[in-house]
């Protein structure tokens, strides 16, 4: 699950606040969505974000270097993570935050595409470098704030707990093809968090 590709992490090896690296990440999600993995061009890319495709081979000499590091972006910053003080109120603005992009235009085509071009091995590499990277930043410092507060039993399968956020929202939008509402939400964060205190 990723945010909106117009709010780059403020952080990171690219510096992704520049311009030109925000528009090169643009434009690569946009022909993401609209071409697909196989049929992404870097020299269109390069072209169409007005930079040099030499340039552009520097910083990301393949496609899967270009669309993990567009897609990273796009998540955001560990360090950008809610922290209210409240798991509730953190897990509810972490999973608005990822339905506004996978719902915009722009993320509904490019999971499509990530979804559908899952066999291909390159996709296959950019998903799994996307889901640690995930399971070790932002979203686990959430739950690890909350381990801390003890709203949470240190034993608690943060994991499991992410993954059923992940997997509740992707099936609702693709499968069930049905908005994710402020009501749905908080739904399954209440249910989630009411099964893992349980286990606790």
């Amino acid at each position: 699950m990723v945010k909106s590709p117009t709010r780059p992490a403020s952080r990171g090896p690219k510096r992704r606040g520049e311009p030109v690296v925000r528009k090169v990440f643009e434009v690569a999600l946009e022909q993401l969505a609209a071409h697909g993995f196989e049929r992404l061009s870097l020299p269109e890319v390069a072209a169409l974000a007005g930079l040099n495709k030499t340039s552009l081979y520097r910083r990301w000499p393949t496609k899967v270097d270009l669309v993990r590091d567009a897609l990273t972006a796009s998540m955001g910053h560990p360090d950008d993570v809610p922290d209210t003080g409240d798991l509730r109120s953190d897990l509810l603005a972490m999973a608005r935050g990822a339905v506004a992009f996978v719902e915009s235009p722009v993320g509904m085509a490019v999971h499509r595409t990530l979804l559908a071009e899952s066999g291909h091995p390159e996709v296959r590499e950019i998903a799994a470098t996307l889901s640690r990277q995930q399971d070790s930043a932002g979203a686990r410092l959430v739950l690890k704030r909350a381990i801390a507060r003890g709203e949470l039993s240190k034993n608690v399968d943060a994991k499991l707990v992410l993954t059923t956020i992940a997997g509740a929202l992707l099936h609702r939008i693709f499968m069930e093809h049905a908005r994710v509402t402020d009501r749905f939400l908080e739904g399954l964060i209440d249910l989630l968090l009411s099964g893992a205190r349980a286990r606790a």
